[in-house]
């Protein structure tokens, strides 16, 4: 069963994460977690649901952007990282000069073709810090992608499950609905002939209203199910969706099934929270850094002359190599407030992480709470299907043996189709809180 969390030595051990910083960054890969998508559907040993979740994760437009937004994650990576690299480039060019002073006229222009080189050495690892944060902005992308597969495999289940229980209600309804019609028009023959109150007739009049409205509900249900369906696998809305038979469906664990509790640190959603903070801490590293000088080593050399035809020439070759140091003295308050910015802004990302494993717990203790509930209910109403299969059984052998009438044979018959309806309702609220179950937990309840 799902044990007690230690809410205050999480929270404490991601806060002195947060005021220690990351310094190697072999130690960050070791300490960091990789969510790995556990094939939970294929539990259900149900073919037609394993190809339509593949699909979905093969064309779903959502997930496809989630992908999108992790490689422009890893391309603004690419930027962050190539300052850490010298820049060399050329900049040639030609300035006139002019002199009108005097009575001498003089004309010439100063050509120049230099090639230079700048590096700023990462003394105080400022760009390792960025780079570092940049890495962290990667996961948390790829967790997203892992969160929206976790997501949309589980929508896909919970909806295979709501159509499958939304087809059979309907050929129930359907055959209840005839059911009525062949009652009401026998009760018509017994009220004309004076056999029965207007009251018997009126409320199975009622009961058949009743029951198409509940059966044009379906048909909305099940039109809006298919679209929804279609969408997720990116397929045509107008699509045949070819699935099991609700008796056919299995259930892939019990309520009473053990369960281990740290699976919700396994969760991709967790695990994002567990990177921001990380991110946080070097975000906050470079805030404080920005207070420290740079410093830069240049080089140039190239050619300059005063007349074109001599720029390539040996006595034209100009070089020159130096350092220097840059420390902003005034900068009217700037990096202060930026410190204080990521500061408050890594105390917000404690407070989500926090957040993000209450809702987890509480997540998966509404799933527990539900499944039992629904799978009672289900075992309660496929025992009494014996019951009623037995039943419409012995007022359908009274009638062909004359003792009884057709309408208690019909009325038994409808009686079964309602009280089958009831216990598909159950089985699919238990198969839709399974998969609810498997979404909470990182798509696995036992490691």
């Amino acid at each position: 069963m799902l044990g007690i969390l230690n809410f205050n030595n999480t929270v404490s051990a991601a806060a002195s994460s947060l005021k220690s910083g990351v310094t190697k960054q072999q130690k960050n890969n070791e300490d960091d977690k990789k969510f790995e998508l556990y094939h939970f559907w294929e539990n259900y040993t149900d073919d037609y649901l394993s190809s339509y979740v593949l699909e979905a994760l093969e064309k779903n437009p959502s997930l496809k952007i989630a992908n999108d937004r992790l490689r422009q994650s890893q391309a603004l990576l690419g930027t962050i990282n190539a300052q850490r690299l010298p820049h060399i480039g050329v900049n040639p060019s030609v300035y006139p000069y002019r002199s009108l002073s005097g009575k001498n006229y003089s004309s010439y222009n100063d050509i120049s073709m230099p090639l230079f080189f700048n590096w700023e050495i990462d003394i105080f690892g400022k760009l390792s810090d960025k780079v570092q944060s940049g890495r962290y902005d990667v996961k948390i992308a790829k967790e997203n992608v892992n969160i929206q597969k976790l997501s949309l495999s589980s929508e896909v289940c919970a909806m295979y499950f709501n159509i499958i229980l939304t087809n059979e209600l309907i050929e129930n309804e359907e055959e209840i609905l005839k059911n009525l019609e062949e009652v009401l028009k026998l009760k018509k023959q017994l009220y004309e002939g004076g056999i029965i109150k207007y009251d018997d007739l009126y409320i199975t009049e009622y009961e058949k209203i009743n029951t198409q409205d509940e059966l044009n509900s379906l048909y909305k249900q099940r039109d809006i199910l298919s679209h929804a369906f279609s969408f997720l696998r990116a397929a045509a809305p107008k699509e045949k969706i070819t699935h099991r038979t609700m008796d056919e469906t299995v259930l892939p664990f019990l309520p009473d099934a053990e369960i281990n509790s740290d699976l919700i640190f396994n969760r991709p959603d967790v695990i994002q929270a567990e990177y921001a903070i990380k991110k946080a801490a070097f975000d906050v590293k470079v805030a404080q850094k920005m207070f420290l000088p740079s410093f830069n080593l240049n080089e140039i050399v190239g050619f300059e002359s005063f007349r074109a035809g001599r720029l390539f020439n040996w006595e034209s070759v100009v070089y020159q190599l130096g350092a220097g140091m840059l420390l902003d003295l005034y900068s009217g308050g700037y990096k202060k407030h930026f410190l204080k910015y990521n500061k408050e802004l890594a105390m917000e990302t404690l407070h989500k992480y926090d957040y993000t494993i209450l809702d987890a717990v509480r997540e998966t203790e509404d799933c527990l709470s539900s499944y039992k509930t629904d799978y009672k209910a289900f075992v309660d109403f496929k025992a009494m299907m014996g019951n009623s299969q037995h039943y419409y059984d012995v007022a359908h052998t009274r009638y062909l043996s004359g003792v009884g009438n057709r309408i208690d044979e019909l009325d038994a018959r409808r009686q079964y189709l309602i009280n089958e309806n009831t216990a598909n309702r159950a089985k699919a609220a238990s198969l839709v809180d399974t998969v609810s179950l498997y979404k909470a937990l990182g798509s696995r309840i036992h490691e």
